[in-house]
């Protein structure tokens, strides 16, 4: 694969932020390095969580996009259209964004200044839109829904690329292009570290289940496992401490929006309804990011929901960790971010309903209850 391009566009991008990162100290505001060293000075212990119904401040549903076989970059043609894919993330979409976006555009064979139009304003479609930018290609997104309505608005946007295939049903050329993919969109999401995307570091605990590290183990810095008495959980042994990085959705998902406009690109409010309505459009190349969208829109029929609920608490600032606990009775997940504590959480493949489910919301609360009762100070 030519990578040229890439590197020419990520070299680009690093440019523009080390510029804000000078103009930032300039002023005397707080540099993104900075910003990661406050955030760590405060992993000194471990803060308890403040876990009760009352506490809840909302509860969400989204669905993922899953495909068995991982996400699709095939190209297809549509009569004189040509379709570019880049969707079918499950749960990895914020995690692979800038990763497979940037694959993706590898397989446009025009010239850089040919208009691209893109299918989905999640995400996905949002990153590819920004890095066609950067490069000079002029760019308009069709989209039925605009942050803050998209799923990945209600993501929990911990930065690791998990449940996106199934081992058993991919081969090693695919497994070569999720691991290309998670190096490139981790090494850009470092470079967004700080207030203006809200992104940060954010020290980590798996419990019950070994981490098996998506994307590789370099990924992961200060990887190490607690024994029994070390652990600041008290009834559960051998944790796996990391670090990784959390995205807040609400300020990122802006952010994007934000660059996409500030770049020049156009944004036209339309939904796709059926492959006839690609037939229309201006532009003769067409990146399809419209996730669950491509079931019906491109026949995928190994497209699946896999519906995700979250309970969100109000917000503890003091809270400067996270964790994932894998037990016989489900899944438990908790992660800080400035709107509200993010408890999780379900995975539930060919669910399609948007509703809470009421047992669920119990045993996340109990469960979470539980664990934060039993932490250690």
């Amino acid at each position: 694969m030519d990578t040229t391009k890439h590197v020419d566009s990520r070299r680009g991008f690093i440019k523009k932020l080390g510029a804000a990162g000078l103009y930032a100290s300039t002023l005397g505001l707080p540099t993104l390095s900075s910003a990661f060293e406050k955030n760590q000075s405060s992993y000194s212990r471990l803060n308890p969580v403040k876990v009760s119904r009352d506490r809840i401040i909302r509860q969400v549903v989204g669905l993922r996009p899953y495909r068995p076989a991982g996400f699709n970059l095939s190209v297809e043609q549509l009569e004189n259209k040509t379709i570019v894919h880049n969707y079918g993330h499950g749960g990895g979409g914020i995690s692979l964004s800038w990763g497979t976006a940037s694959l993706a555009i590898d397989q446009i064979k025009q010239p850089e200044y040919t208009p691209v139009g893109i299918l989905g304003a999640g995400v996905v479609g949002l990153s590819s839109a920004i890095l066609l930018l950067k490069r000079g290609t002029p760019v308009t997104i069709y989209t039925e829904n605009l942050p803050p309505n998209t799923t990945s608005n209600v993501a929990a946007a911990f930065w690791a690329p998990v449940s996106v295939y199934d081992p058993g049903q991919v081969n090693e050329p695919f497994v070569n292009s999720f691991n290309q993919a998670s190096q490139i969109s981790q090494r850009m999401f470092q470079d967004l570290v700080g207030d203006r995307y809200g992104v940060w570091w954010i020290k980590t605990f798996f419990m019950q289940a070994p981490f098996d590290f998506p994307g590789g183990k370099n990924l992961y810095p200060d990887y190490k496992k607690h024994n029994t008495d070390s652990s600041p959980f008290g009834h559960i042994s051998d944790p796996e401490q990391l670090h990784s990085l959390m995205i807040e959705p609400p300020i990122y998902m802006k952010a994007l929006l934000d660059d996409f406009f500030q770049l020049g690109g156009k944004l036209v409010v339309k939904k796709m309804h059926q492959p006839s309505d690609i037939l229309e459009l201006n532009e003769h190349t067409i990146m399809n990011c419209t996730g669950l969208g491509s079931q019906k829109l491109f026949g995928d029929k190994t497209l699946t929901p896999v519906k995700g609920q979250l309970s969100i608490l109000l917000p503890q600032p003091e809270i400067k960790y996270g964790y994932v606990n894998l037990t016989p009775g489900g899944l438990l997940y908790m992660f800080p971010r400035k709107d509200g504590i993010i408890l999780g959480g379900t995975s539930e493949k060919g669910v399609a309903s948007l509703n809470a489910d009421t047992q669920e919301t119990e045993r996340i609360i109990k469960g979470h209850h539980y664990i934060s009762q039993n932490l250690k100070g």
